[in-house]
């Protein structure tokens, strides 16, 4: 065991030290560690994600889908922006589908002309509808494919484009608690604005291949998960990501997680609570860049 994370922290550093081979891309809410329990962790959940909130991680988490499952999360954001996301899962075709989605939008903003005065407001907004399917390949191998819509808006202008993610993960029993998952996300092409009939430059997806490992030992009557990744995305510096959570057997979770390389953030906090049926989460990320600190919120049912 103690080899296999060795190996695979080898893996991320060299990671972290290829250097970005193409401009910044756009739709930077795609990027986002989705859900307040993966937040608290730093983002460390490639390995970890299963059921519905696999939808915004990897596809073949989605095998992991028990009952009907329906996932939310709220975050608050700069000033008047948030982002909300949902996804709501179930068992079919002998895997796991999911139907998911994620906003990044502002509150109404004031329009001013160039003496000051007041004309009207605008809005931004960024959108993405996903459906993903997660299915069984044998001997501890799961695989997942999901496709996405995204659509990014600025007053009256906006960009639309589709992706495609793709997922495995490798669990065998002789591992026990122990999990690996390597992930393709945001596979697609680049959107483009259209500016008084002309169309403008490429917004490019994200694309980033997020690998990582996770396992969850015994300590005492609790329960420790420890997990690391690693993401690197087209246009950015790769970024290390380390998460831990421990739990009790009544459902109460401590976590704390670490982002080395983010320019966003580096540490995280936050706790939850597993009852039957249900789960709440909160997660408190601090900002590198003195714009604010986010809270988030999650909340999943399984019936």
């Amino acid at each position: 065991m103690i080899r296999r994370l060795l190996a695979l922290s080898s893996l991320c550093s060299l990671t972290l030290a290829v250097p970005a081979a193409a401009a910044p891309p756009g739709f930077a809410f795609l990027e986002v560690p989705a859900g307040a329990r993966a937040s608290a962790m730093g983002g460390a959940h490639v390995s970890v994600a299963h059921g519905a909130e696999a939808a915004f991680w990897n596809p073949a988490g989605l095998l992991g889908v028990e009952r009907t499952e329906v996932t939310g999360t709220h975050y608050e954001w700069i000033e008047s922006l948030r982002q909300d996301q949902f996804a709501i899962a179930g068992q079919l075709f002998g895997g796991g589908v999911a139907a998911s989605m994620r906003a990044l939008y502002s509150e109404p903003i004031e329009q001013r002309d160039d003496l000051g005065n007041l004309i009207g407001t605008f809005g931004s907004h960024d959108l993405q509808f996903g459906l993903g399917y997660g299915f069984d390949l044998g001997q501890g191998w799961s695989a997942g494919v999901a496709g996405q819509l995204v659509r990014e808006r600025l007053a009256e202008l906006s960009a639309d484009t589709w992706g495609v993610d793709l997922g495995v993960a490798y669990a065998p029993e002789s591992w026990g608690g122990t999990r690996a998952a390597l992930a393709v996300q945001n596979l697609g092409p680049a959107a483009q604005y259209v500016i008084d009939g002309a169309p403008g430059r490429d917004v490019a997806l994200p694309l980033a291949l997020h690998g990582g490992m996770s396992t969850s030992r015994p300590v005492g009557s609790l329960t420790l998960l420890g997990a690391l990744d690693s993401r690197l995305t087209t246009g950015r510096a790769g970024i290390l990501a380390m998460g831990a959570e421990l739990a009790s057997p009544v459902g109460a979770a401590l976590r704390a997680g670490l982002r080395v390389n983010d320019d966003l953030s580096t540490f995280s906090v936050g706790a939850g609570y597993r009852g039957s049926g249900f789960a709440v989460d909160y997660a408190f990320v601090p900002s590198r860049l003195d714009l604010a600190d986010t809270h988030r919120f999650s909340f999943s049912a399984r019936f």
